[in-house]
């Protein structure tokens, strides 16, 4: 039977796929690419259903997100949400949506499909997920936002995938049509390089951006392959970067001004020891409304053997990441303490986010030869009214990152390194690159907490600190 018939034979409606969930099952939607007719399909079933569990990073909103606004909802569906995002992160907070910590990488394949030891994103009753369409071979791409998808697919008793043309085809993980159970075909007018909305970034914060960027860059060596993060800090390396060489990319998320940098030859991937000459990522990070190049950067990667897509237990793999010889993690943190623990996920008690990648890249690059681990924040947040760096972390705040496997750190008063320094040293390392207004009691809680430190207010904070 070819593949174009056992198409025809899989096609449903999205009222149809959202009747396939039951109550009492639990149900798992792809990240970022996300069929949202379906899910609309299946909040309107609230009537019908009871206990039914639905898992997502919510990058779409739906009714069955805001459980204050209809109880009635609320008693049909459980909501788990392991990155808080602008649709549930007020939910999350409130506990009206289970927040879930956990990570994406896994230790080796095998655990992957361990049923006794599977991730929040596997072995669930019905997958809800977007794919290309089918090759003249009859096997679909994952896409520019792959993420946990293929391994989804593998574990799941029922895979329904929405076929959206708008989704380029790209390198790396596929799937059979023979592996789905059923189709559904998206509306006509998707559009995939809308991307996915970002909240605006301030001038101000904007502008510190840079200032860190400036700093990062001058740790990164020609042969580096990169790993960045998400957030304003990180992410402004990449405006810094024309001056390198022969770069290579092995990240969870790839963003536009990489794929800028590879267009120009300044990532080529020749140097990487593991998948070189290929740029691999899970996940292309797309701005809505804001970049005017996303769509040619779209089209660049589109059937372009040069960039790889694979499923995030694959990249996020703290071995893996580890083979490979001088990569660099640079990742954002929102507090660190003057221990130099890093916090990632939280504000306070009340969770914000999700570590990402950001805990396996660091671990990995914390032991690759030649690697090295930076975290970078800005000094300060509220405008300048609250320091970022603290004596001791809040009660109820998270550390995402031990500070074991921090190498660097950065903000946009300056570098240190804390690698092989004592507690007083990297207290006072980290207090070297703190808002000046905040130095004196950052002194003088580290005078407290780890005994005397040196108290010269004159040097210089810009410096690195070997």
């Amino acid at each position: 039977m070819k593949w174009q018939d056992k198409y025809k034979d899989k096609l449903l409606s999205a009222e149809q796929a959202a009747k396939l969930v039951t109550s009492d099952s639990e149900v798992l939607f792809s990240m970022m690419n996300q069929p949202k007719d379906i899910g609309l399909e299946l909040a309107k079933r609230y009537k019908e259903l009871s206990n039914v569990t639905i898992t997502s990073h919510w990058v779409e909103d739906y009714p069955f997100l805001h459980p204050t606004e209809n109880p009635e909802m609320a008693k049909a569906f459980s909501i788990q949400d392991a990155f808080p995002l602008k649709h549930t992160r007020k939910e999350v907070q409130e506990n009206r949506i289970d927040w879930k910590p956990t990570v994406f990488g896994l230790s080796d394949g095998v655990r992957q499909l361990d049923e006794n030891r599977g991730r929040l994103y596997h072995f669930k009753d019905i997958f809800f997920l977007k794919l290309t369409p089918p090759n003249d071979s009859g096997y679909c791409s994952f896409g520019h936002q792959t993420w946990f998808s293929p391994s989804a697919c593998k574990t799941a008793k029922i895979v329904v995938a929405e076929i959206d043309p708008s989704i380029p085809w790209v390198f790396g993980d596929y799937i059979k049509i023979d592996e789905i159970d059923y189709l559904v075909e998206a509306p006509v007018d998707g559009d995939v390089a809308k991307g996915n909305h970002v909240p605006a970034t301030s001038v101000e914060d904007w502008e510190l951006s840079q200032v860190i960027g400036v700093n990062i860059a001058t740790l990164i060596n020609d042969g580096d392959t990169l790993e960045i993060g998400t957030g304003t800090a990180s992410e402004a390396v990449m405006g810094f970067l024309d001056d390198k060489k022969d770069l290579g990319v092995d990240s969870e998320l790839s963003f536009r001004q990489l794929i800028d940098l590879k267009r120009r030859g300044i990532i080529t991937d020749d140097k990487k020891n593991v998948d070189r000459g290929k740029s691999v990522c899970s996940s292309f990070r797309t701005f809505g409304g804001v970049d005017a190049e996303l769509p040619e950067a779209l089209k660049f990667i589109t059937n372009n053997p040069e960039f790889e897509f694979h499923d995030i237990s694959y990249m996020c793999n703290v071995p893996r990441v580890a083979q490979q010889n001088n990569m660099v993690a640079i990742n954002n943190a929102l507090a660190v303490d003057l221990l130099g623990q890093v916090v990632v996920t939280h504000v306070g008690p009340a969770p914000f986010g999700s570590p990402g990648g950001s805990l396996e890249y660091c671990i990995g690059a914390h032991y690759s030869k030649g690697g090295r681990a930076i975290f970078a924040l800005q000094s300060t947040a509220l405008h300048g009214k609250v320091s970022r760096i603290v004596p001791r972390l809040d009660p109820g705040a998270v550390v995402t990152v031990p500070m074991f496997y921090v190498d660097y750190l950065v903000t946009e008063h300056g570098i240190v390194n804390l690698d092989c320094k004592n507690i007083r040293e990297r207290a006072e390392a980290i207090i070297s690159i703190a808002h000046p207004d905040f130095q004196p009691e950052l002194r003088e809680a580290a005078k407290n907490l780890f005994g005397l430190i040196s108290s010269d207010e004159n040097s210089e904070n810009s410096n690195i600190s070997d």
